[in-house]
């Protein structure tokens, strides 16, 4: 069976091919094709983003046929001549199946076009990452309304962030409404899913995390944590929530004067020009007095992310609205004790009180009584949520069960395009 994956990005695997720098990004989807090259029915071919003509080329790399289209990573809309490029590739590829990772840029639609054009439609499956068209709607929660507006520099202010997510979201209901078949996770996905097209197929499949954290699943251990840490994976925009765990950590430190909050990915603040999300941000620690309490540790490869969740205390998703956050599960399978905002899908993934703490993403006040609570570890708690955490994470991200049933979606489409 041969099978086209369109990706939003380069997966690593490929960066030196193309003579860019390799990123840390689209790790369930490096981790799924290592699965699959163990499959012999199954051949993959992928299809990048290139955002410079001069490194557009197919060819193959790692046993896997490539393909590439030029696209614009702030493309607002798409035009004929990507559909056309699209048509080419389906020509070269020759798919029994086309697998689209995610829906939160045009190229989707336009791919989902050819495919119509083209005449099977019905071979295209779409995987649900996240949902602009629902995130817009929160992007600016628990902004003040001074901030919205601000403008920095050349850089768009968080109103006119909100607006692209829209624009996105415009032409991700499109592709939700053209699609036959989708991928998802969680219940929230499928009730937003299944409102923009109640007649989709909807196929359950969870995500496999990147290898190595199978390598170290179950090995954080309360007494080698750096106690009263907080680990935050990322806090580059405003649906990440980082500015209510801002207003949650006075509360803590008046409790554990020694509370710590280290943030990985983009580093915000260390540029020449900061984002207005970056200015809010920094105007909330010093109106709490919080620079001392917290370090921005930058861009992370695997092994650094390990170490990171492995020294915390506990890790926090203080998200406005995800779907089913890859970090959380990497967070678990490890065994770090969570707190996550009750937001989207996160709830199919932790239950409350048993793999960890969930409280209404609003409420600092509540994420600071549970950050305590953690690090009080009465009746020991981390270790109770340690053990739950990576019990449920390794059924839920098998690799085996989940690349079995990749396959056998893949089969259930090809099936009934042969009938």
């Amino acid at each position: 069976m041969r099978v086209l994956w369109l990706c939003n990005l380069v997966l690593p695997d490929f960066s030196q091919e193309f003579g860019i720098k390799r990123n840390n990004f689209g790790g369930w989807m490096t981790a799924m094709m290592y699965e699959l090259e163990k499959r012999e029915e199954i051949n993959i071919s992928l299809c990048f983003p290139i955002y410079d003509k001069s490194r557009l080329k197919d060819g193959s790399c790692n046993n896997h046929d490539y393909y590439t289209y030029l696209d614009n990573i702030n493309a607002e809309t798409y035009g004929p001549e990507l559909i056309e490029a699209f048509e080419q590739i389906l020509r070269k590829a020759d798919p029994d199946i086309v697998h689209i990772w995610g829906t939160e840029y045009p190229h989707t639609t336009a791919m989902l076009q050819a495919c119509k054009n083209k005449g099977f439609l019905n071979k295209v499956v779409v995987d649900i990452q996240g949902l602009v068209s629902v995130c817009s709607k929160h992007y600016l929660t628990g902004i003040p309304k001074k901030y919205r507006a601000l403008k920095s520099g050349d850089i768009t202010s968080m109103e006119e962030d909100k607006i692209l997510f829209e624009k996105r979201g415009k032409y991700e209901i499109e592709s939700i409404k053209m699609a036959y078949h989708v991928l998802g996770r969680t219940d929230w996905d499928r009730a937003c899913i299944e409102t923009i097209n109640p007649n989709i197929q909807y196929y359950i499949c969870d995500r496999i995390l990147r290898t190595i954290f199978y390598e170290y699943a179950a090995k954080w251990k309360y007494k080698e944590c750096k106690k009263h840490s907080v680990f935050v994976s990322q806090a580059s925009y405003p649906i990440k929530g980082f500015h209510y765990l801002l207003q949650a950590l006075p509360v803590i430190i008046e409790k554990y004067s020694d509370t710590h909050v280290y943030v990985a990915g983009k580093d915000i603040f260390n540029v020449e020009e900061k984002e207005p999300y970056a200015v809010y941000l920094e105007a909330l620690m010093e109106q709490l007095n919080l620079r001392e309490h917290i370090s921005f540790i930058g861009k992370l490869d695997e092994r650094q992310m390990i170490q990171q969740y492995l020294n915390a205390n506990v890790f926090v998703s203080a998200s406005t609205i995800e779907n089913s956050p890859n970090s959380l599960s990497e967070a678990m399978i490890l065994g770090v004790p969570c707190v996550a905002s009750y937001v989207g899908g996160v709830y199919s993934k932790m239950t409350f009180n048993v793999e960890g703490f969930l409280y209404p993403h609003n409420e600092p006040i509540l994420l600071a009584y549970y950050i305590c609570k953690v690090f009080e570890n009465k009746d020991n708690l981390c270790e109770k949520f340690s053990n739950n955490s990576v019990h449920k994470m390794l059924k839920i991200a098998s690799p085996k069960h989940n690349t079995n049933r990749i396959v056998q979606i893949y089969r259930e489409i090809e099936s009934k395009n042969t009938k």
